[in-house]
């Protein structure tokens, strides 16, 4: 069954993620999600319901006799053997704190994944802007490049009808050179753009298309919210040092070496079985009397003026947190709404480009058909083609910064536009 799954969730990712199926295996990404996994283990294990510890010991006696004689018949080593198994019914005091911990470990791994995604994706759409865009440039200076070569060649033909002076040819060949120094740097800048695109897209894949994100919380808002809670968690703990802890334990001798024991603690209110051999045995303080069970009850409370200053400090922590969480909330509806506005803006930018180019190709048509009918020259149809280039190109630039204006609104939220790029199981 797996075997015929794997081709159709491959030929899914391509579709959903086209061009940008390098992202997949981009190291970046893997390290992102190589730390949320590690954070995700590290929780479950906290979570688990059940403990089991096993110790042993092992160790040599040395004696002090007033003779050899009763030496003798004492045990030369010693030796103990213990099992235990702690059970987490549910979570409480430091067990509680630490599946907070945890989760707060796992939730920060979840957003600076979405951050490493959020960046990566941002390089994919900005490299194959570029590329594109190098590509029209290139275009376009081969065509200023020909109309460059045509103009000089008219105003030579002008010239050796002496039509024309010889600084309107210097001024032509200036601007021919300038042509071509054009086209070099063109055909550079579209070698560097292939070469920034590398591991980040397929250039034989379209990069498929950005909707609008929903709104939600803001990242930088999420991000202070967890240091609130690490706060408020470092601040419980450090309260619950200033607690007495109380112990209670029942314990069963079968027989002077084995015991059995059952405790509990106040700050887990964890149940602990556990069974305990050792070698040699406990000693009767009474000749033919044994314990056969014990009930131990303890108190234990620490007293430290360090301890009420850490509580001190703890306290503003949170208070420090509280403040650094209203400034983010503060500071993201301003952010928001000019990634919104900034949105807005780029789209009317881009319909009036694409408008320009429809202008623009209607005006080379009708330059064609003019030329046609011997009304324009041939000089006058490329100064068109260059034009509609010209417009071509300024709508592609439009086309990529609004393309990088929801990439923007994506990072604000942190949120991966694509499933195929999320966690498994999705974000929370």
């Amino acid at each position: 069954m797996k075997r015929f799954l794997i081709p159709f969730l491959s030929l899914a990712l391509a579709q959903e993620l086209g061009g940008l199926l390098p992202l997949l295996s981009h190291p970046v990404r893997l390290q992102a999600l190589a730390q949320v996994e590690a954070a995700r283990a590290q929780y479950l294990a906290q979570a688990s319901p059940i403990a089991l510890q096993a110790q042993g010991g092992y160790g040599l006696l040395g004696y002090e006799c007033a003779s050899e004689s009763p030496c003798d018949p004492l045990p030369k080593t010693t030796s103990s053997l213990s099992l235990s198994l702690a059970l987490t019914p549910f979570p409480f005091g430091e067990t509680e704190e630490a599946l907070r911990k945890a989760r707060l470990t796992l939730r920060r791994a979840e957003l600076g994944y979405a951050r490493a995604v959020l960046a990566l994706l941002t390089q994919a759409y900005q490299a194959k802007g570029q590329l594109e865009e190098a590509g029209l440039g290139l275009r376009l200076a081969e065509a200023g490049l020909g109309l460059a070569q045509e103009g000089l060649m008219a105003v030579k033909r002008r010239y050796e009808d002496g039509g024309a002076a010889s600084k309107e040819v210097r001024e032509a060949e200036a601007r021919l050179r300038e042509a071509q120094e054009a086209r070099t740097k063109a055909e550079e800048e579209a070698f560097l753009a292939q070469l920034f695109a590398q591991g980040l897209t397929d250039p034989s894949q379209p990069l498929p298309d950005l909707p609008l994100p929903e709104k939600g919380t803001p990242l930088r808002v999420q991000e202070a919210e967890l240091a609130l809670e690490e706060a408020q968690v470092l601040y419980e703990s450090t309260f619950r040092t200033l607690l007495p802890i109380l112990q209670a334990q029942f314990l069963l001798y079968p027989s002077e070496k084995d015991q059995v024991a059952l405790g509990l603690t106040s700050r887990t209110l964890q149940p602990t079985l556990s069974y305990t051999r050792q070698d040699p045995g406990r000693t009767n303080p009474i000749p033919g009397a044994r314990v056969s069970r014990e009930v131990r009850l303890g108190l234990s409370l620490i007293l430290s003026p360090g301890l009420l200053e850490g509580l001190k400090a703890a306290q503003t922590q949170v208070k420090a947190a509280e403040e650094a969480l209203e400034a983010a909330r503060l500071q993201a509806r301003v952010e928001e709404e000019g990634l919104w506005q900034a949105l807005a803006q780029r789209q009317r930018r881009l319909e009036l480009a694409a408008r320009e180019v429809s202008d623009k190709a209607k005006a080379l048509e009708e330059t064609q058909a003019r030329a046609r009918l011997g009304l324009e020259s041939p000089l006058t149809v490329k100064e068109a083609g260059v034009s509609l280039l010209q417009a071509e190109l300024r709508k592609k630039q439009a086309e990529n910064a609004l393309k990088r204006a929801v990439l923007d609104l994506y990072s604000f939220y942190g949120r991966v536009p694509f499933k195929a790029l999320a966690l498994p199981g999705g974000e929370r």
